[in-house]
């Protein structure tokens, strides 16, 4: 399931709005690979490259050389640089569309296919200068399949009075046009799963080093991955 909790509505202290709680929803077996190998990297008590090694004192006081971030963090920075790229919003709503297609096809039996999100999903938070931003891209994507279905309409009603033939013409261009031609709410993990097949090419120490710069503006104290973050399987 795929979702945000908005909190109580409430503003921050310093006026920003609240963080929101999204998920990506289920994810594809590339996507939970990356998300692992991200999280085992988080894990890992060694320095990303450029940052010293902890002292024994610093140990003693229950530190460590894991990076100070963590697997929200590392979502929320890649979902960050999307909104920077400005996706454009039919490239969004037939991403949407696509990941709705490999739902169906997986709930038809084709679970082993790459493209199958048949994945755990993974939390994360956004906060509010990032939520804002990232659900008006998400409903824009939505507007804009319906302005481009209602102009087509309107030139196909003006082309063809014969129904069949209308509808024909329609459908050829929807699909010539690259046009979802099933269009709902596209969910909250959408944007999330795009940003995470941007960062594929990325190596884990730049990731993390990404997310630990993030995270630094991002939070008053230092996160951490958890110790307990479970290996994403099926």
């Amino acid at each position: 399931m795929e979702s945000y909790d908005a909190g109580d509505g409430q503003d921050d202290d310093d006026g920003e709005p609240p963080p929101r709680h999204y998920s990506t929803g289920r994810l594809t077996r590339a996507q939970a690979d990356l998300v692992n190998a991200w999280r085992a990297r988080l894990a890992a008590d060694r320095p990303l490259p450029g940052r010293d090694r902890v002292g024994e004192a610093a140990r003693l006081l229950g530190l460590d050389d894991r990076p100070p971030a963590s697997c929200s963090d590392i979502i929320a920075a890649a979902v960050m640089e999307l909104l920077g790229r400005e996706p454009d919003e039919l490239r969004v709503a037939q991403y949407a569309y696509a990941g709705w297609q490999a739902q169906q096809a997986a709930g038809g039996g084709r679970r082993d296919d790459a493209r199958a999100p048949v994945y755990p999903p993974v939390s994360f938070y956004l906060p509010g200068y990032l939520a804002g931003p990232y659900d008006d891209l998400r409903e824009r994507a939505r507007e804009r399949v319906r302005k481009m279905r209602r102009e087509l309409a309107t030139e196909a009603a003006r082309r063809f009075e014969d129904e069949k033939e209308r509808a024909a013409w329609l459908m050829g261009e929807m699909v010539a046009q690259g046009i979802p031609l099933r269009m709902g709410k596209v969910s909250g993990g959408v944007l999330a799963r795009m940003a995470i097949d941007g960062w594929a090419r990325r190596s884990a120490d730049r990731v993390c080093s990404d997310a630990v710069a993030y995270a630094a503006g991002a939070h008053q104290q230092p996160h951490r991955g958890r110790r307990d973050m479970h290996k994403l399987s099926r």
